[in-house]
């Protein structure tokens, strides 16, 4: 597979990607609050699209020690560290993958999550239906996505952000809620997730595929 362009921006990134104090305050409120979402199912395999280093996918790993966790991200930087962190294990794998094309059977998972990684993607609508794919009825997907509340804030960012080079679709949570349920999803619950500092707080979005 060759290395497509976008991917050289989170190569970089992986590099620091670890630091304690980025992972405390921004990732580990939102790790916290997916897990919580998750407590009583007991899934025999999952999903960690948009892995990144493997910090979720090593916890989703202790939570459900008898599943079988797989992680997914489109960066060759953090695929190497995710594997590095969970090279024990025998029970995860990770795969380099477009969340938008992802080489994974239909109707395989029973829980994934996407933690910090849905606003990169440039086409939602296909990642969703990506997502209604690898799902099984009855299985879940939750996500924690940087979300505006207006689609007027949303089309400013992506401009913003555009001209840095990596578009972000911000899309306010009642555009993700319409998104999940054309592609085949009961939405239960969205609510915004706290964390320090002057962090955008995301929008986490749990949802029930029907």
């Amino acid at each position: 597979m060759s290395v497509p362009a976008e991917s050289i921006f989170f190569d970089l990134w992986s590099s620091t990607y670890d630091r304690p104090g980025l992972q405390q305050a921004t990732y580990r409120p939102i790790h916290n609050a997916v897990l919580g979402r998750l407590e009583g199912l007991e899934p025999k395999r999952i999903l960690d699209l948009g892995c990144g280093t493997g910090h979720l996918a090593e916890r989703l790993s202790m939570m459900f020690p008898k599943a079988s966790v797989v992680g997914a991200d489109l960066s060759d930087g953090m695929i190497e560290r995710a594997a590095e962190r969970l090279t024990d294990d025998d029970m995860s794998d990770f795969v380099r993958a477009d969340a938008q094309h992802l080489p994974l059977r239909d109707h395989s998972f029973d829980v994934v999550t996407c933690t910090e990684s849905f606003h990169w993607y440039a086409d939602q609508e296909a990642a969703a239906a990506e997502l209604a794919r690898l799902i099984a009825p009855g299985g879940r997907v939750v996500i924690a996505s940087i979300a505006t509340v207006t689609g007027f804030a949303d089309d400013a960012i992506q401009r913003a952000t555009a001209l840095a080079g990596r578009p972000v679709r911000a899309i306010p949570k009642r555009e993700l809620r319409r998104l999940l349920e054309a592609a085949g999803f009961e939405v239960e619950h969205q609510g915004r997730i706290p964390r320090l500092g002057f962090v955008p707080w995301p929008m986490l979005t749990d949802a029930t595929r029907r």
